[in-house]
């Protein structure tokens, strides 16, 4: 009932906001976005602040996109071609390959200003499938540029490439699960397809700095958030970002019979090293996640036994 409600109000602030200049830059959570609209009266929600590239400044490229114009009547355009030559200006112009996904992480927020701007719910949807576009067309500039580069790992990767983006509607729509029955669905949905593509194009980026010998190759920060585990299975830990901020939603799918949801938060280790607190949403398992760019592991801390013993750990190989 409790999220049925908070997504209402998010509905809610979504259709308040309107076009034109002068809207907040993202912030790290989108649900910070939609206490500051309340606040201010500005329509800044979202979940840009997942974006685990840097944001920050103008966007990369001198093509721009405005917003002030922003109606429900425009709101269907189509800015494929257009994003595909800002990709490819990037491309060109950036010094680095670790310089071209901050690049990219920009022009990602500049598209979702549009989302931002939008008048009503209806155009909020449609708008925000460009930050998907975007994702898109830096992945498919990766794939070429590492097929260039070696044909022979090209071969190697490109089925499996084909295979995964098959599932992305999949992930998309497991990690949106909780929005269901809501009229941002669509928007919900549709951000998480693009941090798919997101970070695809990270491990792209990776492979082909490896062939270029980049070793000053650096992969963004990243945040706890995505899909680790078995995306053709029932092997899979969804990290999500929560309604309060700091909280993460957790689901834990550890097979069909064994499915626990719960929230988190972070914690730091001595170290340096960072962990979520888990706790489960009956109360009766808690336990603690560790979490990297490349899998994540579930340590049971408390439990009934209902579902889980004391003390087990659980691995979700390959985040994506």
């Amino acid at each position: 009932m409790k999220r049925k409600l908070v997504a209402a109000a998010l509905a809610a602030v979504f259709v308040l906001g309107g076009c034109g200049k002068g809207s907040e830059p993202a912030q790290d959570s989108m649900f910070e976005q939609v206490g500051q609209s309340s606040e201010t009266g500005t329509e800044t929600a979202d979940t840009a602040g997942q974006n685990d590239a840097g944001s920050g400044e103008e966007g990369a490229t001198g093509n721009e996109v405005t917003t002030e114009s922003c109606t429900s009547e425009n709101a269907g355009d189509d800015y494929t071609e257009q994003i595909r030559s800002e990709i490819a200006d990037i491309v060109a112009s950036s010094e680095s390959l670790s310089a071209e996904l901050v690049s990219v992480n920009k022009l990602y927020d500049k598209y979702d200003e549009l989302r931002m701007n939008a008048p009503d719910q209806t155009s909020i949807n449609l708008l925000s499938k460009w930050g998907t576009q975007v994702w898109k067309e830096e992945v498919a500039s990766l794939l070429s540029r590492i097929q260039e580069k070696d044909p022979e790992i090209y071969s190697e990767i490109q089925p499996d490439y084909e295979k995964w983006e098959r599932y992305v509607p999949s992930m998309a729509e497991k990690m949106s699960e909780t929005y269901k029955e809501g009229s941002i669905y669509a928007m919900i949905y549709n951000y998480n397809e693009a941090m798919r593509y997101k970070q695809k194009a990270f491990s792209l980026a990776s492979t082909l700095a490896d062939l270029n010998d980049d070793v000053a190759f650096e992969l963004p920060d990243s945040t706890p958030c995505g899909y680790y585990g078995d995306y053709d299975g029932d092997h899979y830990l969804i990290i999500t970002e929560g309604m309060e901020n700091g909280s993460y939603d957790i689901l834990i799918h550890i097979d069909d019979s064994k499915v626990i949801k719960g929230w988190a938060t972070t914690d730091d280790y001595p170290g340096g090293v960072q962990v979520l607190r888990f706790n489960s949403d009956d109360g009766n398992v808690a336990g603690t996640i560790d979490f990297s760019i490349f899998d994540s592991t579930f340590y049971v801390a408390e439990t009934d036994g209902s579902i889980v013993g004391p003390e087990e750990a659980y691995s979700f190989t390959f985040k994506y």
